[in-house]
């Protein structure tokens, strides 16, 4: 016997299944699934170019420790991003002395070691350091040591600085297969 809540089920149960078929018909025909990843070949020598996302210190940082850095600019192969401008590198000290007495200046110097693609990895870079040395006073705390004062021989040289947006660029160190969309 047909009621009129079993006529509402049957109407309800079709529309839903009409409401599916539209929406399946929709989506294979826009074409709207995302695109298989497929690898393409990032090859070694690429430049990478960074800069330092942070003041850098002869200072602050002792040998060892890693800075960060970021890609100032997309990396493309065959049209396909394969480094974000954005993207993070890493650096690593190896070298840092802090300015001392006698007007000896600080030094730093950073050797670039990776880099983050668009699908997690970290690319070895090779080829890019960044080094600085800072003023040397060594002659004026000499000479003022001599002629005025023997404390003057304390006087410090400055600091080795790498300002925040200092360029540097590294350049891949194998190839590197890379998965993009």
């Amino acid at each position: 016997m047909l009621t009129i809540k079993n006529i509402f089920c049957v109407v309800k149960q079709l529309s839903l299944t009409v409401l599916c078929a539209f929406a399946l018909m929709s989506f294979s025909i826009t074409g709207t699934t995302d695109p298989e990843p497929y690898a393409v070949k990032l090859p070694a020598g690429t430049s990478i170019p960074l800069e330092t996302t942070r003041m850098i210190s002869s200072e602050t940082l002792e040998a060892g420790q890693m800075v960060d850095l970021r890609v100032v600019a997309d990396i493309k192969v065959d049209g396909k991003v394969v480094v974000a401008a954005g993207s993070m590198a890493k650096g690593q000290v190896v070298r840092s002395e802090k300015s001392r007495a006698l007007g000896r200046q600080g030094r730093i110097e950073i050797q670039i070691k990776s880099v983050k693609s668009v699908d997690g990895q970290d690319i070895p870079l090779s080829g890019g350091s960044l080094y600085k040395e800072g003023e040397d006073k060594q002659t004026l705390a000499i000479a003022l040591g001599i002629l005025l004062c023997i404390l003057c021989l304390l006087i410090k040289g400055k600091e080795a600085v790498f300002p925040i947006g200092t360029s540097v660029s590294a350049n891949v160190a194998a190839n590197s297969e890379i998965e993009v969309k």
